[in-house]
């Protein structure tokens, strides 16, 4: 691979500079930057100029070296899509009508580096897991930059795999006995609290998406390294494994975005799962596409002068490995 290729942090995280559309295609390219991404705690990287004018097929094409990538819009979404194509548009752009054409959440810019750790008081930033509140959660996301503001709207990510293996083994045995509740309905409504433009689920699909319920550690099928899991926007509950929850209990965390306390649990480890050890601050340049896995990493979005400059992002989703089809 003739490309400069540099460690994000130690171990964790991969950039390959000087790449293009034409490597993209390119199954040696392909393959070794799969072996990267799986070698590298799954957080992958690649920039170049050429890049910035990617099309819509050339970015399915090259998230499917990491994974099946999902060909459905996920619920309430649908109008935030690129046409023809299962490409979630992630931002403040709007169409003519002054209609937003992309999702939008509002969050805090950084100040500076310190505030890429976890604030309990803050809560901030929302550092989560993709998606977990799905039946099959997937195992990961692409995300390539089309539009930028001059300053913020970074993206954080966390290695899990280090985190967890730096625990002592008293803590490992305690997670491991655990498992999230996750709810798409209560995900939803605690976004919308601040971000009012958020989308929040009718009744019919609040039935039509249940709550599931994934491990808090979670060993990754291909490289069998052991990393924490389950952390999410729509993490509602922390129980024992298999034990149930009441119904009054899930209309309290859904329809009014309030999580039981035990989520604490994992929120008390957020600031040692968030430090310098673990994390890596990406600054997008337009045409940057990331590759990260959900079973190994978290991550979070920062704020940016959203009133004064635009941003867009094109993000898709993986929702099996690549040589798992029959799964």
């Amino acid at each position: 691979m003739n490309h400069e290729i540099l460690p994000l942090n130690g171990s964790f995280g991969t950039v390959i500079n000087g790449v293009s559309r034409q490597n993209l295609s390119d199954k040696t390219f392909q393959s070794e930057a799969y072996d990267i991404w799986l070698s590298c705690g799954g957080l992958v990287a690649v920039r170049g100029q050429d890049l910035r004018d990617i099309t819509p097929s050339e970015l399915v094409a090259w998230s499917n070296v990491f994974g099946i990538v999902e060909n459905k819009t996920q619920t309430a979404r649908e109008d935030k899509t690129v046409p023809g194509f299962p490409i979630l548009r992630i931002g403040n752009i709007k169409d003519d009508a002054g209609k937003p054409r992309a999702q939008f959440a509002i969050v805090p810019q950084l100040r500076d580096d310190s505030d890429i750790r976890y604030n309990p008081k803050t809560r901030r930033p929302v550092w989560h897991t993709d998606s977990t509140f799905r039946e099959f959660p997937p195992i990961g996301s692409v995300f390539h930059c089309r539009i930028a503001p001059p300053a913020g709207g970074e993206t954080l990510f966390a290695d899990m795999r280090t985190a967890y293996a730096r625990l002592d083994n008293e803590k490992k045995r305690e997670l491991g006995k655990l498992e999230a509740v996750c709810s798409l309905a209560h995900h939803d409504k605690k976004i919308n609290a601040y971000s009012p433009e958020y989308p929040v689920l009718s009744p019919e699909q609040r039935k039509a998406n249940p709550p599931n319920r994934v491990p808090l550690v979670l060993e990754h099928p291909l490289t069998k390294e052991v990393a924490l899991y389950g952390l999410n926007s729509s993490t509602c509950a922390i129980v024992p494994v298999g034990k149930n929850v009441l119904d009054e209990d899930l209309d309290t965390w859904d329809l009014e975005g309030i999580e039981d306390k035990s989520v604490s649990i994992l929120r008390d480890l957020l600031p040692y799962l968030t430090g310098p050890d673990f994390t890596v601050k990406w600054k997008w340049q337009p045409g940057d596409i990331v590759v990260w896995d959900n079973r190994s990493t978290i991550h979070a979005a920062t704020g940016f002068e959203y009133q004064k400059f635009d941003r867009e992002m094109w993000r898709l989703t993986l929702n099996q490995d690549r040589n798992n089809l029959a799964a």
